[in-house]
């Protein structure tokens, strides 16, 4: 059929005969509405919060309110209020199998927890942060859970107390942390309890030390949960930071007497004393993670890892982790350090965490870990690896050596390491070369001047490499890396360093960062290139240098953000940014352009005469160059000087595609914080 205009209209098909094919809903209808109560109560479980889940009401009114039949009801950081009244739409049948309540905004928890109880859940997950408002805050009631199997509550520093009266009949795994009271009772109202987690925690008390450290307390606890005899038990105590130095107070020692006949798996972290007699007791122990704390004793600390060893041979031990913490030994020279390592690399560990912080310049020789798959060291202050000792790490994927520590042969390392995937180290010869074939990331920071780069790593993912090099003499880079995805690079110039003519180059670094629109890991990187640059106070104003050549040399060209860190004095920047910006590698590739004036106080504010170099060439406010990509320019300590004024209008002219432009005004403008931004807003909009 066809109208007068030639169009053919389209005829609809007839429906179908009872009882044959399927109704089909017309294009506009809703068919996920349609679906029935247990798809779309689905649909919203996977949603994460009740919240989220609420707000799908606005859509249809066939949702609304659907979300009170949840069987699985979470919150997520929302006002207690809101909470409590959600809580009451749900129904106790039909039954709510779990209640997940974290990061509540509240200073109620109790009464939240009551809302909870009344649904009787099977499962209740209640976390709280940790606040400093908790400190001086009531306890936390634990209400009677008759249907709980699982129970997590995690006051942060507030006190739990378990109910005046009632048990918890079905309760099988219990975790709780915070400032627990009366722990002993709650535990004795669980006769099927199987599973145990407790995180103790202690409010700060400045006026009393032991507070801290109450081993009498402390001890009860442990005695307490022995007398349930539980197949897995997870005690953590949390000492503040601050009284770390303190922990000698606190042992961690074997019973007088008994054996523990079934264990297979041991954590112990802190000042442990005689732990021979202690691995002596547990002749089925297979797995052990041993971490060293506090003011240890190094003959104590040597008897230990001799009983170590021993156990290993005896029973088979498994040490996954051993960890050595005597930050505040300053009786540990460098011979016995390198005593301490091979006592170590005897032990087959398979994770090594080792911290000590020295006072004066140490060698020593790297003891050969054949078995471990990661090393971490932290070793303050000046400490130095310069010989490799015969063997092979055959099994390390992971080798992280601080800063403040460096070795001497990385490349004979490197051949010893065949496994090796992460490496983080810091050189003490200034050349780097690395030559690895199943390298994933990689850190390099050098100490000393480099002259030589030479980088061969097929598939490497993320490059951080931090060196000092000097314009005196070439610096040679050969990296080739093509599957980096993230990148971090930063050269130092030492006192001889590149020049501006009237400016000198400090530092210029590259960084791979996310767009700040999208933090997710998936959205494409862009780089940054940062340069630090300073007047010349006084001295000559040096040769001029090739300053396209340097930009060569990074890894990465096509950087989008420019920012400029300028130590200026009261000087014009004005010439010196466009001399930067008229860089045809710099000015086709840049999108953004943060320019920082840095603090001058520490340095004497120099008179800028009509002579004065920093104003080379003198026509730059007139001058005109292209960027046609620059959307975004953001200044930071602006003063208000003509010179800035007259920049800002620079770039507002050479910028076609320019939409945003922040300044931030420096400290302590006065009254004519209005005027800046009056005189911005027309030279910017005008």
């Amino acid at each position: 059929m066809e109208t007068r205009s030639r169009r053919r209209l389209r005829v609809s098909p007839p429906p179908p005969p009872d009882g044959g094919g399927s109704r089909r809903l017309p294009p506009s209808s809703d068919r996920i509405s349609a679906l029935s109560d247990d798809m779309l109560l689905l649909v919203l479980s996977r949603l994460g919060s009740v919240h989220a889940a609420a707000r799908t009401g606005l859509l249809s009114r066939r949702w609304l309110g659907l979300w009170t039949s949840l069987a699985h009801p979470a919150f997520c950081t929302d006002a207690s209020d809101k909470i409590e009244a959600a809580l009451a739409r749900f129904s106790v049948s039909p039954v709510v199998s779990s209640i997940h309540i974290r990061f509540p905004v509240t200073r109620q928890p109790s009464s939240l927890l009551r809302a909870a109880a009344r649904l009787s859940p099977a499962e209740l997950v209640f976390v709280l942060k940790e606040e400093s408002w908790q400190t001086y805050s009531a306890s936390v009631v634990l209400p009677c859970l008759c249907r709980a199997t699982t129970i997590e509550i995690d006051a942060g520093l507030l006190g739990i107390r378990p109910p005046p009266a009632g048990e918890f009949p079905a309760l099988e795994k219990l975790f709780v942390a915070g400032d627990i009271i009366d722990f002993g009772s709650l535990l004795s109202r669980c006769p099927c309890l199987r599973v145990l987690g407790v995180t103790f925690r202690d409010r700060p008390n400045w006026h009393s030390l032991e507070k801290f450290v109450d081993a009498a307390r402390f001890s009860c606890l442990l005695c307490a949960v022995a007398r349930l005899s539980p197949r897995r038990l997870i005690f953590t105590h949390n000492f503040y930071r601050h009284m770390e130095a303190h922990l000698r107070l606190l042992s961690i020692s074997p019973p007088p007497s008994g054996n523990f006949p079934v264990l297979e798996k041991l954590s112990l972290s802190g000042n442990i004393v005689d732990l021979g007699t202690l691995l002596s007791r547990c002749p089925r122990l297979r797995v052990l993670c041993v971490v060293f704390r506090g003011m240890v004793d190094l003959r104590s600390l040597e008897a230990a890892l001799a009983a170590l060893e021993a156990a290993a041979a005896a029973l088979g031990v498994t040490l996954s982790l051993l960890g050595v913490n005597t930050r505040w030994t300053h009786n540990v020279d460098a011979a016995g350090f390198g005593a301490l390592l091979h006592a170590m690399a005897r032990l087959s560990v398979q994770k090594l965490v080792l911290t000590h912080h020295f006072g004066t310049y140490v060698k020593a020789d790297l003891a050969c870990f054949d078995r471990a798959m990661s090393i971490e060291m932290d070793l303050l202050k000046y400490f130095c690896f310069t010989t490799l000792l015969d063997g092979e790490f055959s099994m390390l994927e992971r080798l992280s050596i601080t800063e403040s520590s460096s070795i001497v042969d990385l490349s004979t390392l490197l051949k010893r390491c065949p496994c090796l995937r992460v490496l983080k180290v810091a050189m003490a010869m200034g050349d780097v070369t690395v030559h690895s074939a199943l390298l994933l990331e990689l850190d390099v920071h050098g100490t000393t001047e480099c002259h030589h780069i030479d980088i061969v790593t097929p598939v490497l993912k993320k490059l951080e490499l931090k060196v000092w090099a000097g314009s005196g003499r070439e610096l040679s880079v050969s990296i080739s890396a093509p599957m980096v995805e993230k990148v971090t690079w930063k050269r130092w110039y030492t006192t001889s360093g590149v020049m501006f003519g009237f400016w000198r180059l400090e530092c210029a670094s590259l960084k791979s960062q996310l767009q700040e629109e999208d933090t997710s890991s998936q959205h494409p990187r862009v780089h940054a290139l940062c340069l630090h640059i300073s007047c010349i106070v006084s001295g000559r104003l040096g040769s001029r240098p090739n300053f396209a050549k340097e930009m060569e040399k990074l890894l990465i060209t096509d950087f989008s953000v420019l920012e400029l860190r300028l130590r200026t004095c009261g000087h014009i920047f004005g010439a010196l940014v466009l001399r930067i910006l008229g860089m045809h590698q710099i000015r086709a590739a840049t999108e953004k352009l943060k320019i920082v004036i840095l603090p001058w106080w520490s340095m004497r504010r120099q008179a800028c005469l009509g002579n004065c170099p920093c104003g080379n060439p003198k026509n730059w406010r007139r001058q005109s160059i292209s960027l046609p990509h620059l959307t975004e320019v953001e200044i930071d300590e602006f003063t208000g000087e003509d010179h800035e004024y007259d920049f800002l209008g620079f770039i507002s002219k050479c910028s076609p595609m320019l939409k945003r432009v922040s300044v931030k005004l420096a400290y302590k403008l006065g009254g004519g914080t209005t005027n800046i931004y009056t005189i911005v807003s027309r030279r910017i909009l005008r």
